[in-house]
């Protein structure tokens, strides 16, 4: 086994339905896993989960290797995660009563992470998120 094989059996299997959730980035079910591990590891092509990990190493995880294998880097993961949260705070919209400066702060939650990778909790208490308002999250809802 090579890297090469390996990545070119990963490519011509974008349809398997594991796959095809991660390059959407819709989160995969224990089942999705499981049988996108049992795909691979039982392949002629991987011969085993020992041979892959000797191989392609054990710092990645399987969902970030393989989105890398079929051209998505972290930056475009980052992205397609924005569009997909983005689509689904529409949704959510539809027949709410948010005020502008809430649904401005909610997009800014979205865009954050697409912007520096993840959030911490305790970021919400500073810019972007208290641009509008000095309290950030407290002052933007009431509990």
């Amino acid at each position: 086994m090579n890297r090469r094989k390996v990545e070119a059996y990963i490519r011509e299997h974008q349809d398997h339905v594991a796959i095809a959730k991660l390059k959407r980035n819709i989160p995969l079910t224990d089942r999705d896993l499981s049988a996108l591990e049992e795909m691979l590891f039982s392949a002629a092509e991987i011969e085993s989960r020992q041979r892959f990990e000797e191989v392609f190493g054990q710092t990645k995880s399987l969902k970030l290797l393989i989105l890398e294998i079929v051209g998505l880097d972290p930056a475009g993961i980052r992205v397609a995660a924005r569009q997909a949260a983005k689509q689904a705070f529409a949704c959510y919209l539809q027949g709410t009563n948010f005020s502008a400066n809430q649904i401005r702060f909610i997009e800014n939650i979205i865009d954050f992470p697409a912007k520096n990778g993840v959030i911490e909790p305790g970021a919400l208490s500073g810019p972007p998120f208290t641009d509008n308002h000095a309290e950030g999250l407290d002052g933007r809802f009431n509990y």
